[in-house]
C-alpha cells in the first residue's frame, strides 16, 4: 500500500522516489526465475565408520535415563493426593455434608456447606465454643465481617459444632486457646521411604536419594513448648457402621499431617484425633508410628 500511494501509478508494479527505486516482480516471473536458477547439489560422500564410530552410535542408541525410577513419581505433591492414593479413592468429602433436610434454608452444595464449617472452625472465638448460643453469636459476628456469607450461616451445625468443644479433646485443646494454630498452609519435604511408610505403597530402591515436596493445610493444631497436638476436622456425612473405614481411609492423611509439622517445629505431635462432625465422634490416631 506505501509502494502504490508513492508511486502514483495504478496497479504500482514499479516506482521511484528520491532515495529508492523499485519494480514489483509478478508469481510467474518469480517462479522462472527460481526454476532456472536451480542446480543440481553435488553429492556428499561419507566414509566408511571405523570401530570407535560403531561403538559411540550403539551407545548413543542405547543409553538410558539413569533415574528412570524418579519420572514415575511426581516431584511435588498435596496430601490430599496422597491419602487418595493411599486408598485408591475419589474424594470422600464430596459425599453429602450435612444432608438439606437438617436446614431448609440451605443453597450450597454439599462440598460449599464443609467450605462453611471449616471456615467458621478456623475463626470462632473458644470462649465458650461449648455454648450453642455463644457459636450462634460467632456465626452472626463472622457474618458482620464478611467472613461467612448468610448461606453458609445458615448451614452450620452448631450442635455438632459444641458438642466437639465439649469433648475431652475439645475443652483440652480449649485449655491452650493461647497456643491453637489453626487453617496453616505447609510445605515439607519427604524421603520417599517416609511417604511408603505412612501410605503402604511400594519404593524403589532407586529412588533412596530422592524427595518429594508435600503441600497441606492443618485444621487446627496446639503448638506447645515440648510437643504439638493435631486435630483434622471431616464434614463428610458418615454411619455408626461407617466409622472405622472411614478413620483407616483418613489416618495416612493425619500422619502425613503430624509428620510435617514435627519437621517444620521441631518437636513431636503427641496427641492426634480425627474429628467427625456429622457423627460427632473424636477418634484417636497414633501419629507417633
Amino acid at each position: 500500500m506505501w509502494f502504490a500511494q508513492q508511486s502514483g501509478a495504478s496497479p504500482a508494479l514499479q516506482g521511484e522516489t528520491p532515495h529508492l527505486s523499485w519494480r514489483i516482480a509478478e508469481d510467474t516471473e518469480l517462479a522462472g526465475e527460481n526454476a532456472g536458477s536451480e542446480k543440481p547439489k553435488a553429492q556428499t560422500e561419507f566414509p566408511e565408520p571405523d570401530a570407535e564410530t560403531w561403538r559411540k552410535l550403539r551407545a548413543t542408541l542405547t543409553w538410558q535415563y539413569g533415574f528412570e525410577a524418579a519420572t514415575g513419581r511426581a516431584a511435588k505433591s498435596s496430601v490430599t493426593a496422597l491419602r487418595r492414593q493411599a486408598a485408591d479413592e475419589a474424594d470422600d468429602e464430596a459425599e453429602p455434608i450435612f444432608p438439606a433436610h437438617r436446614s431448609g434454608r440451605t443453597k450450597l452444595s454439599a462440598a460449599d456447606t464443609g467450605t462453611a464449617h471449616h471456615k467458621f472452625l478456623q475463626h470462632v472465638s473458644l470462649e465458650n465454643a461449648g455454648k450453642v448460643a455463644a457459636l450462634e453469636a460467632e456465626g452472626v459476628r463472622l457474618e458482620q465481617e464478611k467472613i461467612l456469607s448468610a448461606d453458609e450461616r445458615a448451614v452450620l451445625d452448631l450442635k455438632a459444632v459444641a458438642a466437639f468443644w465439649n469433648s475431652d479433646a475439645g475443652q483440652k485443646i480449649r485449655e491452650q486457646s493461647a497456643n491453637v494454630k489453626r487453617e496453616l498452609a505447609f510445605t515439607a519435604k519427604f524421603s520417599p521411604a517416609e511417604l511408603s511408610k505412612i501410605i503402604r505403597t511400594k519404593v524403589s530402591p532407586e529412588m533412596e536419594t530422592e524427595f518429594v515436596v508435600v503441600q497441606g493445610v492443618a485444621d487446627l493444631f496446639v503448638l506447645l513448648p515440648q510437643e504439638i497436638w493435631l486435630v483434622d476436622f471431616k464434614t463428610d456425612e458418615v454411619g455408626a457402621g461407617e466409622l472405622p473405614a472411614k478413620v483407616k481411609t483418613y489416618a495416612p492423611q493425619l500422619k502425613l499431617y503430624s509428620r510435617a509439622l514435627a519437621k517444620i517445629y521441631e518437636r513431636p505431635v503427641t496427641q492426634c484425633w480425627l474429628h467427625f462432625l456429622s457423627a460427632q465422634r473424636t477418634e484417636p490416631i497414633a501419629c507417633a508410628d
